[in-house]
């Protein structure tokens, strides 16, 4: 699964750089997109047939490989390393102009019943 995103210039650690925080946040929330997108394509649907199933984060492992610079569009790509039916481990990487500067490596399991919403 592939997406783009350009920080904003509020979206700074220190001046001319990304924040950390939001690097770490935008794989994990990319993981949970790849592992619902994987889920559906394994199961033979497409994208938006039907609900798709809701994964929540269990670990979230980020390597700051080098400082992502604010300005350029990064683009963020992620592919299921392992699953079965209540997880999926996900890789993912971010790269600023083409230099990868994170790795993650996040850890999806299933949205518990305990934490669905009734549906009206």
């Amino acid at each position: 699964v592939v997406a783009r995103f350009t920080p904003a210039t509020y979206h700074i650690s220190i001046p001319g750089f990304v924040y950390g925080g939001l690097l770490a946040s935008l794989a994990d929330c990319h993981a949970m997109a790849t592992a619902t997108a994987a889920t559906e394509l394994a199961a033979g649907r497409r994208l938006g047939d039907a609900p798709a199933p809701r994964f929540v984060t269990a670990a979230l492992r980020v390597d700051y490989l080098k400082p992502t610079p604010l300005g350029v569009e990064l683009e963020l790509r992620g592919h299921v390393t392992e699953t079965s039916e209540k997880k999926a481990v996900v890789a993912v990487t971010i790269s600023a102009g083409g230099i990868v500067t994170i790795r993650a490596e996040v850890v999806a399991v299933r949205l518990p019943k305990s934490m669905e919403r009734p549906s009206h």
